[in-house]
């Protein structure tokens, strides 16, 4: 039995969407049986890929352009390989030699258009129904987002398996102060500082977190506020807004960071604020629980999900609830202390195992 796995994010930087696939594969190199799986990934990215996740076999795909990749080369690829079944992400192939399950993260392109590219956002919008008639199994990350495209689409809910992701053995407390002030001086941090890493378009809804800062700002707190992640859509208004706020000496952009040193950087910020205005999942606020890093979230239904009741939260929509928000966050001790202890046993709860069960269950689903 083969099982093509279209992994082409390793390696792209492509925040949520690389852990994921990243620890999907580590699941099943660890739990399953590697030599009933084929990773696809780009060129160039083996060593990278073996070093990461360890003995899954691999195949290169030729070119990156995903107009190509998904009507194309993986049909080819299944039909050439054999495959019994193909694990796509977001669209399937129009045509295709044997089944697939898709992985659907989310339904941004519906639920947030303005957010996406014009391109993008419309060839989803446009394939997403077929590709979901169409799949043996749904693949989805939380149970708020099954409920959401079951409701949307006016699909069986036992056609869903809800595959929590995992987060990798790093994300932990870092103590060790020789650590933590290396990485201090490699990314010019200040003594104390709210955190946010992900990529920064504008579902993420970075300028009503600096809006909200600045209030705070202006109301006496000393910390600064350190943005991390690769620049992706649509952002160029966004950060507009938030220079035009006058925080440049409390605002620092890294860019992208790498995963090894996001556990020291999680450690030292005095809270990392994740206000997304719509998530499949939000892998960066489970990796800041399990470092145990105080943590706000949004009220979007996946993020509830997953903080677990270990997360304060707030309405992204809201300015002014972000920053009352924010505000007890950083000043209420005993609300620390519990959030502090709380988020590592939350975390600890999406293992690998756990995914790697969860993954097995849909493929057996899919062939039975």
């Amino acid at each position: 039995m083969t099982i093509g796995i279209d992994a082409h994010v390793i390696g792209t930087r492509a925040g949520g969407n690389e852990s994921y696939m990243r620890n999907l594969l580590r699941a099943l190199v660890e739990f399953g049986n590697p030599s009933e799986y084929l990773a696809f990934i780009h060129s160039g990215e083996e060593t990278h890929c073996r070093e990461e996740i360890g003995a899954i076999p691999t195949r290169a795909l030729p070119g990156r352009s995903s107009y190509v990749r998904v009507p194309l080369v993986l049909p080819y690829l299944a039909r050439k390989l054999r495959l019994d079944l193909l694990h796509v992400q977001y669209t399937a192939p129009p045509w295709c030699p044997c089944p697939y399950i898709v992985s659907m993260h989310d339904i941004v392109a519906l639920r947030l258009p303005e957010s996406m590219p014009y391109m993008h956002r419309h060839r989803l919008q446009r394939l997403t129904p077929r590709t979901l008639r169409r799949a043996a199994r749904v693949f989805v990350l939380t149970e708020a987002i099954r409920d959401d495209i079951v409701r949307t689409y006016s699909l069986p809910p036992e056609k869903f398996d809800v595959v929590q992701p995992a987060i990798d053995e790093i994300f932990r407390p870092v103590t060790d102060t020789a650590v933590l002030e290396a990485m201090r001086k490699k990314y010019a941090l200040p003594p104390r500082f709210v955190f946010y890493v992900g990529l920064l378009q504008p579902r993420k809804n970075l300028a009503r977190l600096a809006q909200a800062f600045a209030q705070l700002r202006a109301r006496g707190l000393d910390q600064h506020l350190v943005i991390a992640g690769k620049p992706a859509w649509l952002y160029d208004e966004m950060l507009q807004t938030i220079h035009q706020l006058g925080m440049e000496d409390r605002l620092h952009f890294t860019d992208y960071i790498p995963q090894e040193d996001l556990p020291a950087l999680f450690s030292m910020a005095d809270a990392f604020a994740y206000v997304s205005l719509y998530e499949g999942f939000g892998i960066p606020v489970l990796e800041a629980l399990a470092c145990g890093t105080p943590t706000l979230a949004s009220t979007d239904p996946a993020l509830v999900e997953v903080a677990g009741g270990a997360a304060v939260h707030a309405d992204p929509h809201s300015v002014d609830a972000i920053a009352a928000a924010l505000e007890t966050l950083l000043t209420d001790q005993a609300l620390r202390q519990t959030l502090r202890a709380a988020g590592p046993c939350r975390a600890a709860v999406f293992s690998l195992e756990h995914m790697a069960r969860q993954a097995i269950s849909g493929y057996e689903k899919a062939l039975a």
